[in-house]
């Protein structure tokens, strides 16, 4: 099968080509020596796109000249922008959704960092393609306000005006979640159903089979100083609840995600009894289970769901993207191989399809390639470019990210990837990147920003995924509890021993940077290898367990109390052991302490802590902090000017790549 690509022209609204032409405008091919650091600062312009279930219009997101973002809606075969949502202050769409033919919803956040995912508002807008009927739907300003947490779980495909919505109220005290029918239009609802028992916010879920009927629930409950997840299960409308299965912890637990198409099924995601998640199919009539898809190394990373809301595809990154298509003969799925092929192996989503599923919209991304968006004419077998989210990049100055894998001092399997700079590949400077969490989060083979501009200036960059890392099952996650300055910062000394036994780093030139737990390692890896790194900074970091336990936005609930009592303990003497600003008088290495102060996931408290330690021990050190930023610098302006400082720091320490 040969897939061809052609030039579409899309894209022709006022809006959308001044911002492609400023791009263009700015752009010099010609100029030698280094792209800009303002390339790497830029947030991207285009984010996604997906096609209505008719197949006539496009929706968009993407950021405006002003630097906003907003959610365009597009003829298909004119370009022309028939309507718009646009954002004020710090508004922000979290994602969007068409609800039918001609009517698209947007869920409305908050950016409060960058290293933080938006927060939602609990806002839900709906527009008509033309611009018309524009509408809040749900949250505070719609018909029917109400203080909840509002997810859509059901389109009911059978009717063009409603849709079923689960309602999780805001509050401090366990609740009930309902299920309402809603009006598309008018914002009114009446409720069709109610959870079974009171539940945390962050825990709870309703699940509807595709009659609308909901049918399964999860809750969350803080008991005896744990997080329990009780799910529960009907067999029909109106029916009486039954306690399906409890668990102590959430990440080893059963997770129902979606009904087979005749109802008789349900496919979970669960890990119970093995070393990574996997999807299951539990028929609810014998209780028997089958193995429908599962990786040994790593869990389900994501999932594709057709226009019914049937699975046909789950994705996995244990060192690259592999798509693994569990129903080989779904007019979507079957095309994923060719897909990959012709993309190189890079990473391949299908976002959205017809409802007869004869076009379809591709992300497409990679170490170099931080998103290009393409659409597939599956009758006649074409695919055609829509746009790049970041158009001024340049790949010839890219660095190529390959996986590597070590047994820790202890043999625990460690993976992780390294970024070459371009035509380099032995004694290079190298900067440690620590991702941060610690336990959720992973690395993944794909674009970063810090990552190419360290590799546009010469430097190698590591990311590991130590021990305590999401992503690599349960177990793999518990082995960093209580271990965040042990046997988790020996996994990356290790993984730093490796690079320099490879030939790959100078071990006189390393320096570690990371933010939130990254923030921390870098500081707590120089107290614990003094002599290893050269330079250490710390951004949005945690550097006080004291200060973690009682300050900022997880220990301001019970659940994230539990979660910290979970993974870091309040035993005073391990606590201080594992804090690096307790421990400034081992730190040969010079420091860089950059931070929010508005930060309220890592405390900007953790930062004057250190601060205030390193001036009484007279150590020197590098300092940056914005009033106006949160959890990770936002601000393009702000980003840039991080950026300059941190390669100035880097090459006064390191020197050049």
């Amino acid at each position: 099968m040969t897939l061809k690509f052609k030039s579409l022209v899309l894209l022709c609204g006022l809006t959308l080509c001044s911002a492609t032409s400023v791009i263009h405008a700015n752009e010099n091919a010609d100029t030698p020596g280094l792209p800009p650091v303002s390339d790497f600062a830029k947030h991207g312009k285009y984010h996604n796109i997906e096609v209505s279930p008719d197949g006539k219009h496009f929706a968009a997101e993407l950021t405006t000249n002003e630097g906003k973002r907003i959610v365009a809606i597009l003829d298909r075969k004119t370009g022309a922008i028939t309507g718009a949502f646009n954002f004020k202050g710090d508004e922000f769409p979290t994602s969007f959704m068409w609800l039918n033919n001609e009517r698209v919803a947007v869920y409305v956040g908050i950016k409060l960092g960058s290293q933080d995912q938006p927060v939602g508002t609990g806002n839900v807008i709906a527009m008509n393609t033309d611009g018309s009927k524009f509408q809040a739907i749900i949250g505070q300003y719609s018909p029917e306000p109400v203080q909840a947490a509002t997810r859509i779980i059901n389109l009911l495909p059978e009717d063009d005006s409603h849709i079923l919505v689960a309602e999780i109220p805001y509050s401090r005290k366990p609740n009930f979640a309902t299920a309402h029918k809603l009006n598309i239009y008018t914002g009114k609802k009446r409720r069709v159903a109610k959870g079974p028992a009171k539940s945390a916010m962050q825990g709870s879920s309703l699940l509807a089979d595709h009659d609308g009927n909901v049918r399964f629930a999860t809750a969350l409950n803080a008991k005896d100083g744990k997080n329990i997840v009780d799910v529960y299960y009907r067999p029909g409308k109106n029916q009486d609840w039954q306690l399906w299965d409890s668990f102590e912890d959430s990440d080893n637990s059963i997770e129902p995600l979606v009904f087979s198409p005749d109802n008789k099924n349900v496919y979970v995601r669960s890990s119970l009894n093995r070393k990574t998640s996997a999807i299951f199919r539990y028929d609810l009539e014998t209780k028997k289970s089958t193995l429908v898809s599962s990786n040994e190394i790593v869990d389900v990373a994501n999932l594709d769901f057709g226009p019914k809301r049937n699975l046909y595809a789950v994705h996995y990154e244990p060192n690259y993207s592999v798509v693994d298509v569990i129903d080989k003969d779904h007019p979507i799925g079957k095309w994923y191989p060719a897909f990959i092929k012709a993309f190189n192996g890079s990473q391949v989503r299908i976002t959205s399809a017809t409802n007869d599923m004869s076009l379809m919209t591709l992300a497409v991304r990679s170490d170099k390639e931080p998103g290009a968006f393409y659409t597939f004419d599956a009758k006649n077998q074409k695919l055609a470019p829509l746009f790049k989210a970041k158009p001024w990049l340049k790949k010839e100055f890219m660095g190529t990210t390959e996986a590597f894998s070590i047994k820790a001092r202890d043999g625990l399997d460690i993976h992780g990837y390294v970024t070459l700079p371009k035509g380099k590949s032995e004694n290079l400077p190298m900067i440690v990147l620590p991702h941060g969490g610690p336990h959720g989060p992973r690395d993944y083979w794909t674009y970063d920003d810090d990552v190419q501009l360290l590799a546009s200036r010469g430097y190698a960059v590591m990311k590991v995924n130590f021990r305590g890392s999401g992503g690599y099952g349960p177990e793999f996650m518990k082995k960093g509890y209580f271990q965040w300055g042990e046997n988790i910062m020996n996994d990356i000394t290790d993984s730093v021993y490796w690079a320099i036994k490879q030939g790959i780093a100078d071990k006189d030139r390393l320096c570690i940077y990371g933010a939130s737990f990254g923030g921390y390692a870098s500081l707590m890896s120089v107290v614990k290898e003094p002599d290893l790194y050269k330079c250490a900074l710390g951004y949005v970091g945690v550097y006080d367990m004291r200060i973690l336990q009682e300050k900022g936005d997880v220990p301001g609930s019970i659940y994230g109390k539990n979660f910290l009592d979970k993974v870091i303990g309040n035993d005073e003497t391990q606590l201080d052991k594992f804090s690096p600003a307790r421990h400034v008088d081992k730190i040969k290495a010079d420091l860089f302490i950059v931070h929010g102060e508005k930060d309220i996931r890592a405390h900007f408290d953790h930062a004057l802590d250190l601060k205030d330690k390193l001036d009484k021990a007279s150590i020197p050190y590098e300092w940056m902090t914005k009033e106006k930023e949160g959890h990770g610098f936002y601000d393009e302006t702000n980003r840039e000017e991080l950026y300059h400082k941190m390669l100035a720091f880097f090459e006064k320490n390191i020197g050049k790549g």
